[in-house]
């Protein structure tokens, strides 16, 4: 977990989780057992925020930014410590609906920041 980056939609930051890690690591410990029995995760993070980060030239002009998705911290710690069957899907399958972040749209083929609008 990197220090000095945004937190996401529930607001927790790497530096809060960081500083009491015992705390931190029964906290996840309890919570992950939970999403294993449940098969359940929490809703938040499946969220993303999308900032639009403007570059050279007109602000204005969608060619003129980049998106980027600020997306849940505790949801990319389970995400490190889960198995890669359990893991938050953000790539599409043929038999199930998954969230995919918005800014990721401009990274599958054939599409382009502006579509799904």
């Amino acid at each position: 977990m990197k220090s000095g980056k945004a937190p996401g939609p529930e607001n927790i930051s790497s530096e809060a989780l960081k500083l009491d890690k015992e705390v931190t690591a029964n906290m996840f410990h309890v919570l992950y057992r939970k999403i294993r029995e449940e098969e359940q995760v929490p809703t938040d993070w499946k969220k993303g925020y999308l900032i639009r980060i403007p570059k050279k030239g007109d602000p204005s002009k969608q060619e003129n930014c980049r998106g980027i998705t600020l997306l849940s911290v505790s949801g990319n710690v389970f995400n490190s410590v889960a198995e890669p069957d359990e893991r938050l899907s953000r790539r599409p399958t043929s038999k199930s609906t998954v969230w995919i972040p918005y800014a990721s749209v401009v990274h599958r083929p054939n599409r382009d920041s502006t579509d799904n609008r």
